[in-house]
């Protein structure tokens, strides 16, 4: 990592050292590559916005995970090698935890800034050298089974495929959940190591889900995705620039539900033409998951930052944005 760290740095010097001084060249890193559609819808989106507000005086260079991993994005733009990382922050959770009780609330953008929870997340990720500039929140989470459910209609027997944040989801209803990469989880799911998989509901079609599994069914959670700036590059922007940064965050924010509402809808049919069956949980089992997330996601958010998850679920439930 530090070899590629290393070379990397070096080329990017190389590439900005002719730029216009008049121009804010931004290096973004992205966590997804395009068969996650938040990759195009929010990472690309955003850039997009700035270089059309600015008039092109701000030029964003993209670059995905085959530069840097996921799981190792956060480092070198804390570090300033990127100045500006749009990524999942189930993938920093060995930094903060405490976006992960936003996968309970309802993504109302409009609600979510006036509520003051952007003041409580900016100043837990500022303790971590970065500048916390967007959350766009976008439903949500399906879990693909290539098993049927239990005969009490929910997860008891089956082992699940989900990231930590996740685990309590599953337990409540029976499942067991198992760790495991995306490049794992495939041959498992298909050789039946694994009996399902909880996975974003975007872009399902494109990864493949309906090539190892048969049926799924939503599990009612948000997912919450931020975009943060090297704390040294924020603070050195121009106000004119940063204010273009901040009031795009927002535009970006406003069309994300949407945009997921539709993304979502277009993965249904996508799933209904491969022969993937939607399921509908029993209201019991339904009502015992969706108590599992708001439960489930704030104790997971106060691990690390205890303090700071309780004042921001505070803000959440003040302004009304708790699922249940």
């Amino acid at each position: 990592m530090k070899t590629i760290t290393t070379v990397l740095a070096a080329a990017l010097l190389t590439l900005s050292a002719g730029t216009v001084q008049a121009t804010t060249q931004v290096r973004m890193l992205k966590t997804w590559d395009d068969r996650y559609p938040g990759s195009t819808v929010i990472c690309d989106r955003y850039a997009e916005l700035l270089e059309d507000a600015s008039n092109g005086e701000i030029q964003v260079q993209m670059m995905g995970p085959e530069t840097i991993p996921p799981l190792e994005q956060l480092e070198p733009t804390r570090n300033g090698l990127f100045q500006v990382l749009c990524t999942y922050p189930g993938f920093h959770t060995g930094s903060a935890t405490l976006l992960t009780g936003l996968e309970s609330i309802r993504p109302d953008a409009e609600a979510f800034r006036e509520s003051g929870a952007m003041d409580v997340i900016q100043e837990t990720y500022a303790s971590l050298g970065v500048h916390a500039i967007s959350v766009p929140l976008g439903h949500g989470y399906w879990i693909y089974l290539n098993r049927d459910l239990s005969s009490r209609s929910d997860l008891d027997g089956l082992q699940i495929r989900a990231l930590p944040p996740q685990h309590p989801y599953i337990s409540a209803i029976g499942g067991t959940p198992v760790v495991m990469s995306p490049a794992e989880m495939f041959s498992a799911l298909e050789r039946g190591v694994v009996d399902g998989a909880l996975f974003p509901a975007a872009g399902a079609a494109g990864y493949g889900f309906a090539e190892v599994t048969h049926q799924y069914f939503d599990a009612g959670a948000t997912a919450p995705h931020i975009i943060v700036a090297n704390a040294a590059f924020w603070n050195g922007l121009p106000e004119e620039v940063r204010t273009i940064f901040e009031t795009q965050a927002e535009v970006l924010e406003h069309e994300v539900p949407a945009t997921y509402d539709r993304l979502n809808a277009e993965e249904h049919d996508k799933m209904a033409a491969a022969g993937m069956e939607l399921l509908t949980l029993d209201s019991e089992v339904a009502d015992t998951l969706s108590e599992a997330i708001v439960s489930g996601a704030w104790r997971f958010a106060a691990s690390r930052n205890p303090d700071a998850a309780e004042e921001l679920r505070a803000t959440v439930e003040a302004a009304g944005l708790l699922s249940n």
